[in-house]
């Protein structure tokens, strides 16, 4: 399971409390054009997964991902998941709960709070780029959590690039988080192309929609068991 914790997450790794992973295509798993259909047939692995960190599946907290700009910040209970109509979620602290975003191309961003802990994790395509949610992420973790940008770390996952995109989105990705107040040297972009390796990747360009959906996780390790 270690592999699922890639290098590119290392710099949000160090920090002991804090459990961030990609799970990238799983082997034996078959695809269709079936979203829910293909999760559905991923999640026994995606929950050993959270299991490997003491995370009971219970406690995972996802978005509806409808390629807009909203996010909503979520706890330990609370809402029916995934929350309608938002492409990132954020949560506190001390939360136990883990973030959980689906791409299969887009790009998912792991931002972590040096100083207070709190963490989010975002969903951002073409439509989500070009409306910044980049920004209203922090723009709300600063209104509702107190976050500063400048403690935050900032991850960009596996996703699809030039040549095989017309849109550079990690470039325009990274502008949006230095815009906000990520400093230079706490932006880690995974530089991985998700069409150019579908072995190891899904790719819903590449492959003509027939394809899985790769899990972005984002909690604390070791949280206490759900009721």
């Amino acid at each position: 399971m270690s592999s699922f914790a890639p290098s590119y997450l290392d710099r949000i790794n160090a920090y002991p409390e804090n459990f961030a992973r990609f799970i990238p295509r799983i082997p034996g798993v078959p695809v269709s054009t079936d979203r829910a259909a293909v999760i559905a047939d991923l999640t026994p692995t995606h929950e050993d997964v959270l299991r490997e960190g003491g995370i009971d599946p219970r406690y995972l907290r996802r978005a509806q991902q409808v390629h807009g700009k909203q996010v909503a910040i979520v706890g330990d209970i609370g809402c029916s998941y995934p929350v309608e109509g938002v492409d990132g979620l954020f949560c506190g602290g001390v939360a136990d709960c883990c973030l959980g975003i689906y791409v299969a191309d887009c790009a998912a961003i792991w931002v972590y709070d040096t100083e207070s802990g709190c963490r989010g994790l975002i969903h951002s395509g073409k439509v989500g780029t070009e409306l910044n949610i980049v920004g209203e992420l922090f723009t709300r973790m600063h209104k509702v959590l107190g976050v500063c940008a400048e403690n935050c770390i900032a991850v960009i996952s596996p996703c699809i690039r030039p040549p095989h995109y017309e849109v550079d989105l990690p470039t325009a990705i990274k502008a949006q988080l230095r815009e906000a107040g990520v400093m230079p040297e706490n932006i880690v972009d995974s530089g991985i192309d998700t069409a150019s390796d579908t072995s190891t990747y899904y790719s819903y360009r590449a492959e003509k929609g027939c394809t899985g959906r790769m899990l972005a996780l984002f909690g604390r390790m070791n949280p206490p068991a759900a009721n």
